[in-house]
């Protein structure tokens, strides 16, 4: 079991404040006090739960520091009260910056939450280069019959008509 300790819960607090901050400052139309609290409250909380060294070593290594100086940039610019330009910095710097763990998370949530076809459409965004083994729907017997019909019943999204789709399988 993993041990938090308590300055990782006020982290934890704080950067859920941040969150909160930053998303009403946009219901508010970029309300650009409360964006600015929002990143503050975000990044210390952030420190506060990985430790400042570590989010240091995150956000400035070599191949993060686009990310990094867009979202920082953005930080900045929103604290200059230019909240508009600011956020759309800060959002594609965050994108930048977290573009390797959106596969990851997309991947996690398909398969905890067994949505069907998410796992699939999600498996075909991943970059890994090793092939993936490839499913066909299954038949929908009729009971009554005890016959498969000609055609599958499912629709997959992305292919083409009449044709039948294929599920990755995870």
């Amino acid at each position: 079991m993993i041990s938090i300790t308590e300055w990782q819960k006020i982290g934890v607090g704080i950067t859920g404040f941040g969150i909160f901050f930053i998303l009403f400052g946009t219901l508010l139309y970029f309300d650009s006090v409360l964006l600015a609290f929002g990143n503050l409250l975000f990044l210390t909380g952030l420190s506060f739960i990985i430790g400042l060294r570590k989010t240091f070593q995150f956000f400035f290594q070599r191949h993060k520091l686009k990310g990094t100086s867009f979202f920082l940039g953005g930080v900045v610019v929103v604290l200059l009260r230019w909240p508009l330009l600011g956020m759309f910095l800060e959002t594609y710097g965050f994108f930048s910056l977290f573009k390797g763990f959106f596969p990851v998370a997309f991947g996690f949530l398909g398969n905890v939450c067994n949505i069907p076809f998410l796992g699939a459409h999600l498996a075909e965004c991943e970059l890994s280069e090793e092939p993936r083994e490839t499913l066909q729907p299954a038949p929908h017997y009729n009971r009554q019959l005890d016959t498969a019909p000609a055609a599958p019943l499912i629709s997959v999204p992305g292919t083409a008509p009449g044709s039948q789709g294929q599920l990755c399988n995870n």
